[in-house]
């Protein structure tokens, strides 16, 4: 067994018997260049069909609502206390009802999941990510204007 195999077999083992969640799974292979992404993606069944907008709620939510979905998710991480954030939500909630049969749109209140802001190492609000079967393939941070979410949102559903 090559060197590469080995370190990711025992990250696996690691992050598997630690509990860690699968998303900082795959964010450690990704940085180390193992295949702990391919080999954890058999554990998960990917291919719910979520539904349009919502709230998530805790760790479990977001893993059965956002990396086991099968379309691609918009993730807003957002706060009460952000100006631009208020100014963002509705036109993400805009975009996310015109294209509801391609993407959904998972709203994160930052302080109360700083955990997730961790897993996806957000450090300003508003963040907003495009996750598809569990890695990210698009973000932005900041207030933009609409025409730029539709860019982001063309970008998302090429991939």
């Amino acid at each position: 067994m090559n060197a590469a195999a080995n370190a990711s077999g025992m990250l696996k083992f690691f992050l598997c018997q630690n509990k860690i969640p699968f998303w900082q799974i795959y964010q450690c292979s990704h940085y180390l260049k193992t295949s702990v992404f391919v080999a954890s993606k058999a554990q998960f069944h990917i291919g719910r069909n979520c539904k349009d907008i919502f709230e998530i709620h805790g760790l479990d939510d977001f893993d059965n609502r956002v990396i086991k979905c099968k379309v691609p998710v918009i993730v807003n991480f957002h706060a009460d206390w952000c100006e631009p954030c208020h100014s963002l939500k509705p036109m993400l909630e805009k975009i996310a009802k015109e294209n509801m049969e391609k993407i959904n749109l998972a709203q994160i209140i930052v302080d109360e999941h700083a955990d997730l802001l961790h897993a996806f190492e957000v450090t300003a609000v508003p963040a907003v990510l495009a996750l598809h079967k569990g890695q990210v393939i698009n973000k932005f941070v900041g207030l933009v204007s609409q025409k730029q979410i539709e860019d982001f949102l063309h970008q998302v559903l090429a991939e």
